[in-house]
């Protein structure tokens, strides 16, 4: 039986969801991204990890809003909701993203967790 840190039994969960699953560093940089989300990028998860939206070349019209909003999050600790929609080539779709501040044993927060819902067919 294998031996689970509480973050490696988090992870393997979250890496089946089948949403839109992030975590950001406070810095804006990937701390995670299940396979959900790589697929919706076109690459493979721990591609993404340790790197910052601008290092790899992600529409900022796009990423420059909702990075916007994660910063705020990590910043005032305070949960938030944005929507957005994806450019034509991730299909356009309409996506209802959460921000929730992520924190340790003490009150600071050490990155935000953001899981985006397809509710494309739900608003066309």
């Amino acid at each position: 039986m294998r031996d689970y840190s509480p973050i490696d039994a988090v992870s393997e969960l979250l890496m089946d969801v089948p949403e839109l699953v992030f975590v950001y560093g406070t810095d804006g940089r990937y701390l995670f991204v299940n396979r959900e989300a790589a697929h919706f990028l076109g690459v493979e998860p721990l591609e993404v990890v340790g790197y910052h939206w601008r290092d790899l070349g992600y529409p900022e019209d796009i990423m420059e809003p909702l990075l916007a909003r994660v910063m705020a999050v990590a910043a005032s600790g305070v949960p938030d909701r944005y929507r957005l929609t994806s450019s034509p080539q991730r299909g356009s779709l309409e996506l209802d993203f959460s921000f929730t501040p992520l924190r340790g044993d003490g009150p600071e927060v050490f990155g935000v967790l953001a899981i985006g819902h397809d509710i494309t067919a739900y608003v066309r």
